[in-house]
């Protein structure tokens, strides 16, 4: 077991993606702006003589690089008549569609009614690259200095897919109007492929992406349609990501256990969220801890949001132990708290992520 207090932290990261153990395992560890007030106020940080240290004392293993967010939102939102914002794709939500620590925003229009592509066409990425996203880039560079990098395409093929045409529209046309289902997430996926050759100019590690394709209990669309639709598209994709060296890590909730073989052999490098509510991720370190790695684990829906500050030590010490094991691991919670996690909570797990694995 190699002992990284002395490596930067990109070294830490890289470490365990080559399935070397170390003996303090890297750690993501994301709060709102209310949350890092609360849990200042919980050191006494704004008392006389209170304790500052918290916020530097964080390691900072893995940043990010401005990439395509959900809404291509940096070139601005359109407000509509009935409350609602309008996104470059012509998607419409209400709800905090600004704030992305967790609030709610509900898609109530999109461009495709009809099961027909007819002359729809995605942004174009060029000229979005050019003005909003590459611009930024110097400041998070410099921000993101001797961490592991990663740029994000916060929406994947299932994804940009129900936005385009609908929830549960774009579910019955997989089932019943699947030429047309393969039309849409075909031209979808030749966009995504622009989008990681315009990426893949940043000074990055990995490419994270996100598919939110199943519920708790699940794939939404089931196996055999995944496996037909999807897989041979994230295939091209992880292919794509793999021609430029870098690493591809996938957010994906749910129960995604039975199609992670697959995922294997097309290519994931990373599974992200890793939902304990839906999956026993323990199980899926043994099963397939060799081939593939593990990004998050700690459960919001359980132990982060109602568990006491001890049981939340120990479970972070259990994930560090047995999910830390070989390497392959980077400790998180599966989701970003809410506003219902309280600040004892998120101090006892930042306390025992600093803390070396036992």
């Amino acid at each position: 077991m190699s002992n990284n207090q002395n490596l930067n932290p990109r070294d830490v990261v890289k470490l365990a993606f080559q399935y070397q153990e170390t003996e303090y395992i890297p750690y993501y560890f994301e709060i709102s702006l209310d949350q890092e007030r609360a849990l200042s106020e919980y050191y006494g940080e704004y008392l006389v003589g209170g304790n500052e240290l918290w916020r530097s004392r964080i390691i900072k293993y893995i940043g990010q690089i401005t990439g395509v967010d959900q809404f291509l939102s940096l070139s601005g939102l359109i407000p509509q008549e009935d409350g609602s914002e309008r996104d470059s794709f012509g998607c419409s939500y209400k709800g905090d569609t600004k704030n992305r620590m967790g609030s709610i925003f509900h898609l109530v229009d999109w461009p495709l009614h009809e099961p027909k592509m007819e002359k729809y066409h995605l942004p174009d990425l060029k000229s979005y690259f050019d003005n909003y996203v590459i611009p930024r880039w110097p400041f998070d560079i410099r921000n993101t200095e001797n961490q592991f990098r990663t740029i994000y395409n916060n929406f994947g093929l299932f994804e940009r897919a129900w936005s385009l045409r609908g929830f549960e529209e774009f579910l019955i046309d997989m089932a019943i109007n699947e030429k047309f289902a393969e039309e849409l997430l075909e031209h979808i996926t030749q966009w995504y492929l622009q989008c990681i050759d315009l990426m893949a100019a940043a000074p990055v590690d990995a490419i994270l992406l996100s598919d939110d394709h199943s519920g708790q209990r699940g794939l939404l669309m089931g196996e055999e349609r995944w496996r037909k639709l999807l897989k041979p598209r994230w295939k091209q994709v992880y292919e794509r990501i793999h021609h430029y060296g870098f690493y591809t890590i996938m957010h994906m909730c749910g129960d995604t256990s039975t199609v992670i073989p697959d995922l294997i052999e097309i290519g994931l490098d990373c599974m992200e969220s890793c939902q304990p509510e839906a999956m026993d991720i323990y199980k899926l370190k043994k099963e397939y801890g060799e081939d593939i790695r593990f990004w998050g684990g700690l459960g919001v829906q359980s132990v982060y949001t109602f568990g006491t500050p001890d049981e939340i030590r120990n479970e972070a010490r259990r994930l560090k132990r047995e999910m830390g094991r070989g390497g392959g691991y980077v400790l998180s919670s599966a989701k970003p708290p809410g506003a219902e996690v309280p600040a004892a909570n998120i101090a006892a797990l930042l306390e025992e992520m600093m803390l070396p694995r036992l």
